[in-house]
Parts: structure tokens; sequence; C-alpha cells
């Protein structure tokens, strides 16, 4: 069992303290770059005002520091690429296990899962986009692509993943192995990671232009249908792929105004409503949880949720 996998290593409560320490010091450590990024631009710049950082925190807006929205894009992964270092270091080194260990009960992390996942999600995502679009066109603004637009496909390919991953590795691999094996219950590994996820989104600025309550349900959302993905899948993988293909949507094809990315996407969505983006979650969730057990021949009636060696 997925959940088993933290048998392989060390797991006093020391060591899970000083992983979360140094996981939440990586991930402070890779917002000095955005800093020094602002902070040379304000030197550069006199028209930066001192309350342009106040303004970003609301809304993350990189021009706001003349910097382009693939530049913030980038300085925003090296948040998540210092907090997975730190992650898989303190796994290997405090821990003593493989970092794969968190992603595959196999312990070899299978490629395929992850592409299917992705490509399947991102096209459900497309197919209910598309529709959208055409019952309220009026929400929507095109923007054509330039060269820039190339640059942030490539961030969106190869640095962005690492976000993705990242969160998932933490909190339905590290916190949901380590939950579900000290209480010997996978349902309570489920419930802390959900809580864990939302409580890690609670914090983005749709928060403050959408409400906290209403973003809560759609981050609530995600993460059950995310949770249960690795608990009848047994591993990792399609739930990166599912969370890949949301945020690489998001960036490239459809943005919204106060997302917490901020990018140079196809459309612009002027107007949103996060219940509606639950439902959607909701929906698509099911669609894929049949497809997916169809093709990887789950048997749902079947799973053990105690953890027990």
């Amino acid at each position: 069992m997925f959940c088993k996998n933290v048998a392989q290593g060390r797991n006093g409560v020391i060591h899970y303290i000083f992983t979360i320490l140094f996981t939440v010091l990586g991930y402070f450590l890779g917002q000095v770059p955005m800093l020094l990024a602002f902070n040379y631009q304000m030197n550069r710049h006199n028209d930066i005002g001192k309350n342009a950082l106040l303004k970003f925190q609301e809304n993350p807006d990189f021009s706001l520091f003349h910097i382009s929205s693939n530049g913030g894009l980038f300085l925003m992964m090296m948040i998540f690429i210092f907090a997975f270092v730190a992650l898989a270091l303190s796994v290997k080194y405090i821990h003593r296990r493989s970092v794969v260990s968190l992603i595959s009960n196999t312990m070899k992390i299978d490629w395929k899962r992850i592409l299917w996942s992705t490509g399947f999600w991102f096209l459900l995502l497309f197919i209910v986009e598309l529709l959208t679009l055409v019952i309220y066109p009026e929400r929507y603004t095109f923007r054509k692509p330039d060269s820039s637009f190339f640059v942030l496909l490539l961030i969106c390919i190869f640095i962005l993943p690492i976000q993705t991953t990242f969160e998932e590795v933490f909190t339905r691999g590290y916190i949901f192995q380590a939950v579900s094996y000290n209480s010997k219950s996978i349902f309570w590994g489920l419930i802390v990671s959900i809580v864990v996820f939302a409580f890690m989104h609670g914090m983005n600025p749709e928060t403050v232009k959408y409400g906290f309550w209403p973003m809560m349900s759609y981050y609530i959302s995600a993460a059950v249908l995310l949770g249960l993905i690795v608990v009848f899948d047994d591993r990792l993988e399609l739930a990166i792929g599912v969370h890949t293909a949301t945020n690489m949507f998001g960036a490239l094809i459809v943005t919204y105004e106060g997302a917490a990315m901020q990018t140079d996407s196809l459309f612009l969505n002027s107007k949103i409503s996060p219940i509606v983006l639950a439902l959607e979650i909701i929906v698509l969730g099911v669609i894929f949880l049949l497809f997916a057990s169809r093709k990887y021949h789950w048997n749902i009636k079947s799973i053990d949720w105690n953890c027990k060696n």
C-alpha cells in the first residue's frame, strides 16, 4: 500500500518536525529572488510607490514593478523549486527514504499515468471552457499571442510542473502518508491532506477578490478529488497530472482577474464564480474517476482504509 511506504524510513516526531521546518524554510528562501528583483526595480524606477508591495499582495501583478508576466511567473516558481529541494533533501537525509516513495508504491514513477491524466484533464477543462465561451462570450477577451507566449509555453512545460508536483508530493504524498501510517487510517490521512491543501491555498489573492469561503469551496472540492484519486489509485501520479493540467490551462489558455498566477494567457475571463468552479470540479471529477477506474481497473469496493503493518 502507498501509505505503508513510510515504514521504509525513520518516523519519529522529531523527523517530521524538522522536515516540515526545513520545507517551510525552503519556501521562504525561495522568495528571496523575488524580493531582490523587487528591490532592484524600485531602485531603478522612481514611479514605483512604497505601497507597491501592499498592492501586490492583493493582486500579484508584476507590472507594478515593471517585471514581465513571464519573469514574474518564473520568480514565483522559484519559491516552489526551493521548497521542493528542501523537502526532497529532508526526506532523504532526515527520514532516510527515497523521494520516489512519496509518489509510487512500486518505487518507480509511472510517467504514462502522469501524461494520461494531464492530457485527459486538460481536455475536460477545454470542453467546459469552450461551452462557457459560447454561452457567455462577453466575459472573454482574446489576447493575440506574441513571442512572449512561446516563453510562457516553455515555462509551463518545464518549470510549472515542479510547482504542482511539489504541492502534490507534500500534501498527498508526505502529509497523507504520515497521517495515514501513524493513525493507521487512510481516512484521516485523506482529511488532513485536504485541510492542509486548502490552508495552503487559502492565502492566495483570489480569496480577497472573490471571498474567502467561496474560494475555499473550490479549493476543498479540488482537494477532495485529488485525495480520492490517490486513495483509489494507491499512488500519486494521476493526481500530479490533474493538478499540472489545471495550472497549465490557467496559465496558457484562460486566466481571470485576481488569479494567483497572472500570465499572458490566450483569454482573460472578466467574471468567474468560485461556487460554479467548485461544481465544475465535482462534475468533471466524477467523469475523470469513471474513466480512470475503467482504464486502471480500480476495485473501489475492496479498498482497505486501514494502514497497518
